[in-house]
């Protein structure tokens, strides 16, 4: 590609990533309603018989995972006063020990009965700032819940809670201490160590037991960080928005550029042990293969596609994803060859699930979808506009 194609990609990429810090940003700074929350960012979770979403206007919603019926009300945060944040939930919600999860930007954690969505307890923020808020997901550990929150415009914190009361029990870094730059992102969980990047470059992990850094210092990288890294055999994976791909060492912090791509690096990568598949903004799918240390293939290996935003799955040997095409894309995750595809009914910005067979998408018209890969079909879609 020329110096000149680079350049436009380039420009594409950052004013995709521009609109959505700008998307978010415009939140902490909302003095109306909830309804100025404008994208939908929130995945599902899975759990049993159901699914769970969260919504732009601050609602958790509750779907048969069988037929996209809605189950009990769903649960509304409470309405965004005019000197307060939209209450939009962007970040997955997750399920634990009959809980749903999730960060609201208001900078709130919710912790919901799974049957009812009732029963709310809460945890917020202690920032003042009209800029704190929640991004990614209450991640479950133990007896634990972590969550990266920004605290303002320039700071954010890793807060760590105890799952049943949601009390403080600590934080990264220590009240008092400098915090970190502003966290938009989901920490990844191993053997109680929370990994986890933010806008300043830096990649975190912190020991839950007493929130203290668990390597000898962050590790910096050239880019700021908003996929959550993904953890295999002993290395973290991850993209950053200086257009590289990255393998950290778990143990140490110490950081490999493994390969570029044409613009940032956004979503969480996905594995299936031999290969990660790493999307970029630049519309392309990457996959890197563990054993050879090489690209085994980028899809499309010509020209150029739609931004991928949404992180991928990986489901019986396919590699699946979505972007701003509007399209369900299913390759072979040997050879990155096109399986199929499928029209969806708006952009998907966020990442997919995917349970047996059955990948569900949630897109920006606040339609979910659930599609069968073995038979290709759809098999319910809800707009959850619709749901009351």
């Amino acid at each position: 590609m020329t110096r000149s194609g680079h350049r436009v990609r380039g420009r594409r990429a950052a004013l995709l990533l521009a609109g959505a810090l700008l998307a978010i940003a415009a939140l902490a700074g909302c003095t109306q309603s909830r309804s100025a929350a404008s994208q939908s960012w929130s995945g599902i979770v899975v759990d049993g018989a159901n699914v769970y979403v969260g919504t732009r206007e601050g609602r958790v919603i509750q779907l048969n995972a069988a037929t996209g019926a809605p189950g009990v009300a769903p649960y509304e945060a409470p309405a965004a006063s005019r000197n307060e944040a939209s209450p939009a939930f962007y970040g997955t919600p997750t399920v634990s020990g009959g809980r749903v999860l999730v960060g609201g930007y208001q900078g709130i954690v919710y912790s919901l009965d799974a049957a009812t969505l009732s029963g709310a307890l809460t945890y917020e923020i202690p920032s003042s700032g009209l800029t704190k808020g929640i991004a990614g997901s209450v991640v479950p550990a133990g007896d634990a819940l972590v969550v990266a929150a920004t605290e303002d415009a320039n700071q954010g914190r890793l807060y760590v809670l105890e799952a049943a009361s949601l009390t403080e029990r600590c934080r990264y870094p220590a009240a008092g201490a400098e915090p970190t730059g502003q966290l938009w992102t989901t920490p990844v969980v191993v053997d109680g160590v929370a990994y986890f990047g933010g806008l300043g470059h830096k990649l975190h992990a912190v020991d839950l037991a007493d929130c203290s850094l668990a390597w000898a210092q962050p590790t910096q990288l050239d880019g700021a960080i908003v996929a959550p890294p993904l953890a295999v055999d002993g290395m973290l994976y991850l993209g950053a928005f200086d257009r590289t791909f990255y393998a950290v060492d778990m143990a140490t912090g110490a950081a490999q550029a493994l390969f570029e791509g044409e613009g940032w690096f956004w979503a969480q990568p996905a594995t299936d042990g031999a290969r990660v598949y790493a999307a970029n903004l630049d519309g392309h799918l990457h996959a890197y293969d563990l054993t050879s240390g090489a690209l085994a293939w980028t899809y499309p290996a010509k020209g150029k596609g739609d931004p991928i935003v949404s992180a991928p799955v990986v489901v019986d040997g396919q590699v699946v994803f979505a972007s701003d095409s509007e399209v369900l894309t299913v390759l072979d995750g040997a050879t990155g060859a096109l399986q199929w595809d499928r029209k969806l009914t708006a952009k998907v910005r966020a990442p997919l699930t995917a349970a047996g067979s059955v990948v569900y998408i949630h897109a920006l018209d606040e339609t979910v979808s659930a599609v069968d890969l073995a038979t290709k079909r759809l098999v319910w879609d809800r707009n959850l506009d619709d749901v009351k």
